[in-house]
């Protein structure tokens, strides 16, 4: 529950962060340069060190969590660390160099400064120099969160993100209407990444790194092996956002901006769900393969998945039906005009599809981590970026206007995660087919086909109820023209159907005995007594 309420209020914090985003800078170029620079910054950091916390460092650091251990896991860590210093240290300074480049790789196929100006082309390669330095920060805090998690020390990890995130915040009000502008954000960014360090090393008072030169240690060599096939699909993965981000480069004003904002409202879904439970469920599973017990390991994947089950139908159908109040709430103030809000919503509708798969599909990845098979989920995740240039390729070019072709780019997004998660489902079911001993084994589908299924009805009528009474309140409630009585107007036309809604699907599910929702009530009981 900790983890989980660290990531949803992460989440959260971040979709301020977007709001603020919008209010200052709308879905102008010049918050098309940030969003360049950012996803230069963030297909980097993956590259380097995000994409093997959860495939590599968690599961192989479990194995040395023991007290009697921990000398040998901070000599571990340590080694990281100096190998992270060097190494990522050394790409950053040379991204510095070459940033005009990296610019290039993903506009100019997009028409690059004929598309947007000149001007913007350069203001994204400033942008670019200045984020830079947040990776190399960013890299050495994932390998202290990665031993904190080890450790089952969820306290700092769960809080760090969203202090992360307030500081992003904190510095874009402060500095977003001084001559900065945009770049208000940048700094936020590379300050909210020194907090994460500062955060995190009071937690490792009894495991702190010890920097040195042993490369060449078991763990080390197990890590980089495990994240090989990692790196590798995430290269793939790179040339599909570079490919991706010159598309809606060229498509026209709002589409970069506006399919920003609309996953940041995506991301609060999976950080409500997959991402939390994901993490928590991860050492548990790695340590039950470690050693050998697989009925536990696969009883923890069965809870695991029917607890997404539990959390996204709700979020995802309730956004369904709730798309445009959200958006109108959210975004459509200060630099946002009617025409950004659209695109976003359109940007959103087309996300929602692949946000549900995604979300089943996370914890299905992390399930393969934790048996250290890394090397099946990058497999599909080729196999999946193949689908995604097949629909891109398709979709982009049917519709004439700007949002037609960029909700066929967004739905090519959405294709991809919907083929991983499929196959991924049909893959670890073959795994879990037989045990050791020959004997077919379970995971327990069935419950889990019981409780989509009852998930879906009850939240069928959810979504009818709190989409109907949205409507009837936005045609009730009189307009109060701007200001602070329509921000009240749109709160009441969303937040009144949201409580609706929960208390609905709420009943629902303890009416049929939904056992993960009695445990969600439990859980808030018990935090409502203390």
């Amino acid at each position: 529950m900790l983890l989980m309420a660290g990531t949803v209020l992460s989440r959260v914090l971040g979709l301020v962060r977007e709001q603020v985003n919008s209010y200052l800078f709308g879905v102008s170029d010049a918050m098309a340069a940030f969003t360049i620079a950012d996803n230069i910054h963030t297909m980097l950091f993956d590259l380097v060190m995000s994409g093997m916390m959860q495939a590599a460092l968690i599961p192989v650091l479990s194995q040395y969590a023991a007290p009697h251990q921990r000398d040998e896991l901070k000599k571990i860590t340590g080694a990281l660390l100096t190998l992270t210093v060097v190494v990522v240290g050394t790409i950053v300074v040379l991204l510095e160099i070459f940033a005009p480049y990296a610019v290039a790789a993903m506009t100019a196929f997009g028409g690059g400064g004929e598309a947007k100006g000149a001007e913007t082309v350069e203001l994204t390669i400033q942008l670019v120099r200045l984020i830079l330095p947040a990776v190399f920060l960013l890299s050495i805090s994932t390998v202290l969160m990665a031993t904190l998690y080890s450790l089952q020390r969820f306290t700092r990890p769960a809080l760090s993100l969203s202090l992360r995130n307030l500081a992003i915040v904190t510095v874009t009000l402060l500095l977003g209407r001084t001559a900065l502008e945009v770049r208000a954000i940048v700094i936020g960014i590379v300050v909210g990444a020194v907090l994460l360090i500062a955060i995190q090393l009071p937690g490792l008072r009894d495991a702190m790194p010890r920097p040195n030169l042993q490369f060449r240690h078991p763990a080390i060599r197990r890590i980089l092996l495990l994240y090989l096939p990692i790196f590798l699909g995430l290269i793939v993965n790179a040339v599909a956002l570079a490919f991706d981000r010159n598309l809606a480069w060229g498509i026209g004003e709002n589409a970069l901006a506006a399919m920003r904002y609309a996953t940041a409202m995506n991301q609060m879904i999976l950080g409500l769900v997959a991402a939390a439970i994901s993490l928590a469920a991860l050492p548990t599973l790695s340590r039950h393969f470690s050693s050998g017990n697989e009925a536990a390991y696969r009883l923890t994947l069965a809870r695991g998945l029917r607890m997404v089950t539990v959390l996204v139908v709700p979020a995802a159908l309730g956004l369904l039906a709730l798309s445009w109040p959200a958006v109108k709430l959210l975004f459509f103030h200060g630099e946002t005009d009617r025409a950004g809000a659209i695109a976003i919503w359109v940007a959103l509708l087309a996300y929602l599809p692949g946000t549900f798969f995604a979300a089943f599909d996370q914890v299905l990845i992390f399930a393969y981590y934790a048996r250290q098979n890394t090397r099946t989920p990058q497999i599909v995740g080729v196999l999946a970026v193949g689908v995604y240039f097949l629909f891109a390729l398709s979709l982009v070019n049917i519709a004439s206007s700007e949002n037609g072709r960029m909700a066929g780019l967004v739905g090519a997004n959405s294709a991809q995660f919907i083929f991983h998660a499929i196959v991924m489902v049909v893959l670890m079911r073959r795994l879990l087919a037989s045990g050791p001993d020959g004997k077919r084994q379970s995971l327990d589908c069935g419950e889990l086909a019981r409780t989509l299924k009852v998930c879906l009805g009850v939240g069928t009528v959810m979504t009818l109820l709190a989409g109907g009474a949205a409507l009837l309140l936005s045609l009730g409630l009189p307009q109060a023209g701007t200001g602070l009585l329509e921000f009240v107007r749109d709160a009441v036309i969303l937040g009144a159907p949201v409580a609706l809604g929960a208390v609905v699907y709420a009943a629902g599910l303890l009416y049929f005995q939904v056992d993960e929702a009695r445990l969600i009530q439990a859980r808030v009981l018990g935090l409502v007594r203390r």
